[in-house]
């Protein structure tokens, strides 16, 4: 039997972690118990089930264990979560803000039935079949203010859509976290040229990029910017 001792992120609120700092793993506690989303692996430890969370399956577990500066968990997060896909990581999500509610966007009908036979038992969660660019299209199922926008969709105007979504529905106070694919935009141009130009593309919007953070070890091609509006501290 494996001897895992987990232990609270001393970070990030409802995430947990084992192993020594050099090679952590990540947890969250299972909101639903007994329920797998994507084959992660389970563990009970001192009566409480975890979820393991693989970095290489979610961007958003590769942004933690990339030790960012901003802390945006808390319990009643309100989310609008762009590009959804099937539920890996907004299942974890789901874990981590269990007093709040996430709305998952997602435009492919085939990713969109599996979100909601991944997650129709998570009440915090609700599945959206929608076009990430038109923000407006989605508007009659969301109920809330925004506090973080977390981004992960494969279209050539990463940044705009993130925009778009913002001047919709992110609170003055808000966050964005985009995760920018290189290749999505532009398979021809350098990388680094790109992520320049979706930067710039934030900042002449009148927003400010507090971080930027590579994730190339787990995503190939990837950057995440953690982005505010300006003046907002």
């Amino acid at each position: 039997m494996i001897n895992i001792e987990i232990r609270n992120h001393p970070k990030f609120y409802n995430v947990y972690i084992s192993g020594p700092q050099e090679n952590l793993k990540l947890y969250t506690k299972n909101l639903t118990l007994g329920n797998r989303v994507y084959g992660e692996r389970l563990i009970n430890y001192k009566g409480i089930e975890y979820r393991e969370w693989d970095p290489f399956r979610s961007k958003l577990a590769a942004i933690l264990l990339e030790k960012p500066i901003t802390s945006f968990l808390n319990s009643n997060l309100k989310c609008l979560y762009l590009g959804a896909s099937s539920g890996t990581t907004i299942s974890h999500l789901s874990d981590i803000i269990h007093d709040g509610i996430i709305y998952g966007i997602e435009f492919a009908e085939r990713s969109m039935r599996q979100l909601i036979q991944n997650t129709t038992i998570r009440a915090n969660i609700v599945p959206i079949l929608g076009d990430a660019r038109y923000p407006e299209s989605y508007s009659n199922s969301i109920f809330t203010d925004i506090d973080l926008i977390y981004q992960d969709v494969s279209q050539p105007n990463q940044a705009e859509i993130a925009i778009f979504n913002s001047n919709y529905y992110l609170n003055d106070e808000g966050t964005i976290i985009v995760a920018i694919k290189s290749q999505s935009i532009d398979s021809i141009t350098k990388s680094e040229k790109i992520y320049r130009r979706e930067r710039d593309i934030f900042e002449k919007s009148g927003y400010k990029i507090i971080e930027s953070i590579n994730i190339h070890r787990y995503a190939a091609n990837h950057i995440v910017l953690i982005v505010k509006k300006k003046g907002i501290s």
